[in-house]
């Protein structure tokens, strides 16, 4: 069985990263839409139409199901996509409600592209499950583009961390949504900056737990194999560019195991 995932660069490896850790037996056709990117401030109907356009390209590729790994382009163009498909699509959302129950003041914040930032859906999400909670919005038109360039960008991406947590702290923030799936790959820099009072939340593993239920609903006696405890058969890793194939280093620093990469391609879109 093969899945289809997508983003505007290398932020969705972090959802592949964790859908082949759950079940490794699945071949994975990962795209980064480089030549579309940054989505963070694309006008929404041109967005809509690209993932259309996405869509046919993993129909002709023969996936099983579509993983919208982007918080951008699941707010603004996801219901697009599954008008254009019968395929199951899964897609990114901020991950508002756990956050809300997470920390002892509940001061929220939610860091996220400006178009994710002023979404709709982002603000049904926040008053569906706020409470009592305190909810900061927060964006960055920038971060996402920099850690597609990493790692030459590394000093921007630091300056760039260190402004955000100077702003939470003086908020005195102590729960951090990382609403764009590009953050979660530097992490590790947000922890330094914010220290360990504050908690990160990010959304693999419920997107890869979103897909499994909705594989087993669609696809019950294949995911039988697939889920059974005794599969051995490995899984393989197709990287895809929109672009070309001169950023393939840059994505292949990020898959976490590098030996089930099958092929590097250029495709067009």
């Amino acid at each position: 069985m093969k899945i289809g995932i997508m983003d505007s660069g290398a932020g969705g490896l972090t959802i592949l990263n964790r859908i082949h850790t759950k079940l490794p037996s699945l071949d994975l056709v990962y795209l980064a839409d480089e030549t579309f990117a940054p989505y963070g401030n694309k006008d929404p109907e041109a967005l809509q139409h690209r993932l259309v356009a996405i869509g046919a390209f993993f129909h002709q590729e023969g996936v099983s199901a579509i993983v919208v790994a982007c918080n951008t382009a699941t707010v603004v163009g996801i219901e697009a996509l599954r008008a254009s498909t019968v395929l199951p699509v899964i897609g990114v959302e901020p991950a508002v409600k756990p956050a809300c129950r997470m920390g002892n003041q509940r001061r929220v914040a939610v860091l996220a592209t400006p178009v994710t930032a002023q979404s709709a859906r982002l603000t049904q999400l926040i008053e569906l499950w706020k409470a009592d909670s305190y909810v900061s919005i927060i964006s960055s038109s920038s971060l996402a583009y920099d850690i597609d360039a990493w790692p030459e960008s590394v000093g921007r991406i630091k300056q760039t961390i260190a402004s955000l947590a100077k702003n939470m702290q003086t908020k005195q923030i102590d729960t951090l949504v990382l609403a764009c799936t590009h953050y979660p790959l530097v992490k590790a820099l947000f922890e330094e900056e914010l220290g360990a009072a504050c908690e990160i939340v990010e959304p693999s593993e419920g997107v890869s737990s979103q897909l499994i239920r909705r594989l087993t609903a669609a696809y019950p006696e294949q995911m039988m194999s697939h889920l059974d405890s005794n599969c051995t058969a490995k899984g393989q890793i197709q990287l895809c560019s929109s672009i070309s194939l001169d950023n393939m280093p840059r994505l292949l620093n990020w898959v976490t195991d590098k030996a089930a990469v099958l092929a590097q391609r250029h495709v067009h879109i």
